[in-house]
């Protein structure tokens, strides 16, 4: 059994190198497991140690790029719309499965058809920060270092530092030390 996660870690390197060879930035020991997506325009970098495990869908086009931090991971399932626009990750980052970032998405306009007006941003992530499953994260959302978002929870604007955030869309629940979030009601 062991032989086997040995294995998957052996070519999922192989796999990065290959994306390499073909312009992205990877560091020492990164991995791109079989079946991950990769479209990336130059300047994308994955760092020293960071994981795109299986089924990870990274697209960006024309001038878009992406930088992942060293020992960062984005777990099964992700999918990441980056378009023209940047999105950083910083480092020792975990990010649960089934992850929907979009740095362009459609917007909701008073005239014409939804589908002709977009939405676009660039999209931060600081470092030591943990997104549960199947959260979701809207264009020009910034995350500062330190944050835990719950499972499930949409992401928009800003996230400061020292916060656990939950639900739709994602609010303060309490500091990571333990104290409450201050109280919105009267």
């Amino acid at each position: 059994m062991l032989l086997g996660y040995t294995l998957d870690a052996v070519r999922a390197r192989m796999r990065a190198r290959v994306a390499a060879w073909l312009g992205l930035r990877v560091g020492i020991r990164a991995q791109i497991h079989p079946g991950a997506r990769v479209r990336c325009g130059s300047g994308s970098a994955l760092g020293a140690g960071s994981i795109l495990y299986r089924d990870v869908q990274l697209l960006a086009t024309g001038d878009g790029r992406f930088t992942i931090g060293a020992r960062s991971h984005i777990a099964p399932g992700g999918y990441l719309l980056i378009g023209d626009q940047r999105l950083t990750i910083g480092d020792d980052v975990a990010i649960g499965p089934g992850l929907m970032l979009f740095c362009e998405s459609n917007a909701v306009t008073a005239r014409g058809l939804f589908r002709d007006h977009y939405r676009r941003a660039d999209i931060r992530i600081g470092s030591n920060v943990f997104l549960g499953a199947r959260v979701t994260v809207l264009p020009g959302s910034v995350i500062d270092d330190n944050v835990v978002v719950a499972a499930h929870a949409l992401v928009r604007g800003h996230l400061a530092s020292g916060w656990v955030y939950g639900g739709v869309p994602a609010r303060p629940m309490h500091r990571i030390d333990g104290a409450h979030a201050p109280s919105t009601g009267s």
